[in-house]
This record gives C-alpha cells, structure tokens and sequence, in this order.
C-alpha cells in the first residue's frame, strides 16, 4: 500500500507540489568560543510520513538529532546523558580524538563528557557508537555537526538536510520496528530526508530567484551512497565533507558515501518548483525526494 502511494506521488512531485512551504535555517556563531552541547539519548515513538511510526532512539527526541553549528577553532564540550536502559555513545566524525577514550558506549542511566577542538571545517555526521553500530544508527541515533570555516560562509539562504534509512514493514497500526537483518543485508524499506519520507514534497521550502542557496548536507546511511541532485539547476559549488579546500564547480549531481557529508550551492533563475533527490532512483521511490519552491 504505501509503495503504491509513493511511486504515485512521486510523478506528482517532479511536476507539481502541495502549497505548504517550510524553510530551514541555522544560526551562525560569531566568534571563537568555547561551545557546548548537552545531549539526552531517549527512546521516542516518531511520525515518519506516509501516516507510519517509527519505534526510535534518539539524541535530544528527534531523528536526526539536534545540529550542532560551530567555528573552526572552537573548543567543543559535549555533555551525553543516556536515559535508557541500553548502552548508547556519540562518535562526532569532526573531532579527532582517541575513539577507545571518547567513544566508548556507556551503559544505560549513565553520561559522559568530552572536549576537543574544531580543527578542520565541514559538514560531520555524528552517531551512536555502540555496537551494533548499523542497528543503532538506522533506528535514528544520527545528526550534522557543522564547523565553519575561520572567516564564515558568505551570506545565503542555508538549508540542513540528513538522509537516512529505515529498515522493517508496518504492522497494523502503522508502526515500524528495525528489522536487524534488513539492515545487515543493505535493504532499507525507506529513504529519508531529516527522518520523514517525502518531507519536503509535503511542505516544500520556499527559496527566492537568484538568491545563493547553501546545502548542509550529510548522509548517515547506515549502508547506502546517496547522489544528491536538485533538478533544473547546476550546483555552482561542491564542497567535498564541507571543507572549503575541496572544491567543484558546475556540478550536476555529487555522490556522498554513508558517514560522509558536503555542501552544495545554487541558484535558481525563474520560479517554480525544483525537485531535489537521491538520484539513485529506486531511493527516490523509498522517499528520499523533496521540493524547493522559488517565487520572484
């Protein structure tokens, strides 16, 4: 039933949308600074689309987790409270620390603190480091840390967008459950941008023509590669893992490896409705596909 909702909607998106807009932002930090962030793992029954629930693990009681913005320089604290009964951790792919110190899971009503200095800009996955790490991840324990470059980005219309994955059927009552097999065999069930199947078919984010739009983009898999597009433009820019130094112009599409992340820039020069996807189509039909609207 909701592979043929899907498939159907999803001709509907590449040439019309719903009239719902929403927009995402993140706020710059100013200066070096010491930044922290207090994290609480929960467990959290979550709408994902397509009138299904997902049985989660979160950081902060969303999928993915909170973004986490800082500047090169920073120095990072992250402060982990796991409120579960099982072992959770947080690996952040942005700090460069011994992962047997750090890392390491703790077990269940327990936390954990470390600090470590933002050296190299980006865009980083962090995820649960506890094992099974591709059942922790594919039940939501991901989210984006973003490191910017010393001297910023220059001014644009920024957006954050995680893909995922989901792996199990619904029951009865539309509720999903991981199917651990499914995930080692690298078959997702759904395809996700920022945890919810066609989230942005349904409320497409609205953007200006000929304003700069800047992508935060990270792929937490956990298995499978995602080729990012956006249709009827060029990306301008691509920023391999978001660091400034790794560059490419005229750009149509770009691949991203689960755990890796970039940053695409583009504009769009009339108004309409721009299609954004895993070009993997299959994926596309999984629910990996969003619209941006552009108005004068």
């Amino acid at each position: 039933m909701h592979t043929m909702s899907i498939t159907s909607r999803l001709k509907l998106t590449l040439f019309a949308c719903p009239a719902v807009m929403a927009t995402l932002f993140t706020a710059s930090p100013a200066l070096t600074a010491q930044r922290n962030f207090t994290i609480p793992v929960q467990e959290k029954v979550l709408d994902i689309g397509s009138g299904l629930k997902y049985d989660a693990w979160t950081y902060g009681g969303t999928v993915p987790g909170p973004v986490l913005r800082v500047r090169q320089g920073d120095r990072v604290h992250i402060h982990l409270i796991n409120d579960m009964e099982i072992a959770h951790g947080i690996d952040i792919h942005a700090a460069q620390i011994a992962p047997s110190k750090h890392f390491a899971p703790i077990p269940g009503k327990t936390d954990l603190s470390y600090d470590f200095d933002a050296e190299v800009p980006g865009a980083f996955m962090y995820h649960c480091s506890a094992p099974p790490m591709v059942t922790h991840i594919a039940n939501g324990m991901y989210g984006m840390m973003i490191v910017e470059p010393k001297d910023g980005w220059p001014k644009a219309h920024e957006v954050t967008i995680e893909q995922g994955e989901y792996y199990g059927d619904p029951d009865d009552n539309g509720l999903v459950a991981g199917d651990s097999k499914r995930m080692m065999d690298e078959r997702p069930d759904f395809v996700v941008f920022n945890g919810v199947i066609e989230k942005y078919a349904d409320h497409p984010i609205s953007i200006k023509v000929g304003e700069l739009v800047r992508i935060f983009f990270v792929n937490a898999g956990p298995n499978r590669t995602s080729d990012f597009h956006v249709v009827g433009t060029i990306f301008s820019s691509v920023y391999r893992s978001g660091n400034p130094a790794n560059a490419f112009h005229g750009v149509q599409s770009f691949e991203v490896g689960p755990g890796d992340g970039a940053i695409f820039e583009f504009r769009v020069h009339e108004a309409g409705d721009y299609p954004f996807l895993d070009h993997a189509i299959a994926r596309a039909y999984k629910g990996a596909i969003g619209i941006f609207r552009a108005t004068p």
